[in-house]
Order: C-alpha cells, then sequence, then structure tokens
C-alpha cells in the first residue's frame, strides 16, 4: 500500500523518527536547507499533493532554525487547491524576502540537535492535532 502522507524534511530526527511508520513516508532532503524543502513542497503541491501542516509553523525564523520539516497529502483524492499554492508561495517568498543578502549562521553541534528536537517537536504537534491524528491512524 501506498502510504497517503508524506514529510518533506531536511531534519535527521524526523527521517528518524518516522522512516518506518506505516502511514507516513519521509522524503530526507540530506544535507539541504530550509528553503530547499518549501521548494520540494511547492513542487509537489504544484502536483496535486495537499499541504496538512503550515509552512511557516513556529516562531523561528528561516535563519534562525535550519530544519524544516512539512507534512503533505498525496491521496488519490488531492486535487490542487488555491490555498495550498498561496501559502506555499507566500512562505518561500517569505522566506526570501527574510534572508535575502544574509549568510547563514554557523552553528555548534549541541546548537544543531536543539534546532532538530524543535523542528520534530513542531510536526509532532500538527500530526497530533485530533483531525489529523484521525486520519493517520486509520491508515495504520
Amino acid at each position: 500500500m501506498e502510504k497517503k502522507f508524506v514529510l518533506v524534511t531536511n531534519n535527521p530526527k524526523a527521517l528518524i523518527r518516522y522512516q518506518d511508520h506505516p502511514a507516513i513516508g519521509v522524503e530526507y532532503l540530506e544535507g539541504q536547507g530550509f528553503l530547499d524543502v518549501l521548494v520540494r513542497v511547492r513542487d509537489l503541491v504544484h502536483g496535486g499533493f495537499h499541504l496538512m501542516s503550515h509552512p511557516q509553523a513556529s516562531n523561528l525564523k528561516p535563519n534562525q532554525c535550519p530544519f524544516k520539516t512539512v507534512l503533505v497529502s498525496c491521496g488519490r483524492e488531492a486535487q490542487p487547491f488555491d490555498r495550498d499554492v498561496e501559502m506555499i508561495e507566500s512562505a518561500i517568498a517569505a522566506v526570501k524576502k527574510f534572508t535575502k543578502g544574509m549568510e547563514p549562521p554557523v552553528w555548534t553541534e549541541k546548537a544543531l540537535r536543539d534546532f532538530e528536537t524543535i523542528d520534530l517537536s513542531v510536526v509532532e504537534s500538527a500530526l497530533n492535532s485530533s483531525i489529523l491524528k484521525q486520519m493517520i491512524i486509520g491508515m495504520e
């Protein structure tokens, strides 16, 4: 059975946590940046996937956290939604505007591990929302 949900992430903790999940696939963008994750999500949304978590979730700005994880749905009923397209395009524009001309910070290993944990907690919060959780449990 093909998995209905996909996590698009550059976060190794998200990969480890969800790689064997029965209902959620993981598209791991190893070595890619925050913006790369959003661009891949945009491509999926333009291909008919739905956003299941907000691409700008959390209070961390793109240059404050190098990791990003977004959940999308690839169910057969998926049709391009104008709202999904608008949200992902707006997220990409915001990242580009916010980081224009800025070099990404060089983080310590401890800071990177902390950012991995923060990003994972944001996506897990979305996954534990009542409606989404019911959808995913129904797929297991």
